[in-house]
């Protein structure tokens, strides 16, 4: 279900078929994001291209995740996030924490990152 890919620091996480992150795969997911973020430098992508729906457990591994990237100098980045998923992280009042890679803020949504 998760494909974890290392390239020296950078950390590539994406999920193999549609996805709705239940509790099982939650948990699945936090313990190896937390396996990932114990190396210093360590910066994790995370491509939620095929996750459809999270719940705030997933949400609160990933605030826990993106904490401990911070102490070890890293950061969190969140490709491909739809829209449902989205309206999980602002609902929760967490999507300031995070660098949405689709959804350049606080710019235009005209505007392209390369």
């Amino acid at each position: 279900m998760i494909k974890i890919k290392t390239y020296q620091n950078t950390i590539l996480v994406s999920f193999e078929q549609d996805t709705y992150l239940n509790s099982k795969d939650t948990n699945l997911f936090k313990e190896e994001l937390i396996n990932v973020l114990t190396h210093p430098y360590s910066n994790v992508m995370v491509d939620f291209g095929r996750v459809n729906e999270i719940n705030s457990d997933t949400i609160e591994a990933l605030i826990a995740g993106q904490r401990l990237s911070e102490m070890n100098q890293g950061q969190v980045s969140l490709f491909n996030v739809g829209e449902n998923v989205f309206k999980k992280f602002k609902l929760a009042n967490v999507d300031h924490l995070f660098f949405f890679c689709d959804i350049p803020k606080p710019f235009s949504k005209e505007l392209l990152i390369a």
